[in-house]
């Protein structure tokens, strides 16, 4: 069965994926100050792998502006 490309694909920026991530980091502030480490931590660590996938990004824009 042939795969259907979506009719309409959101772009989404750098900037709103920032946003999303430091919401999330306020999330896991208010965790770890419940006493829920183990959420907070969790949720940072996903949060780390996200920077570091939202750096890569941005190298990559910014190569295809310098080409």
């Amino acid at each position: 069965m042939p795969k259907k490309k979506p009719e309409s694909q959101a772009v989404v920026t750098a900037a709103e994926i920032e946003r999303s991530i430091q919401a999330l980091n306020k999330m896991a502030e208010r965790l770890w100050g419940d006493g829920r480490e183990a959420e907070a931590k969790a949720l940072l660590d996903a949060l780390d792998s996200l920077n570091r996938a939202l750096d890569r990004i941005r190298i990559g824009e910014s190569r295809r502006v310098l080409h």
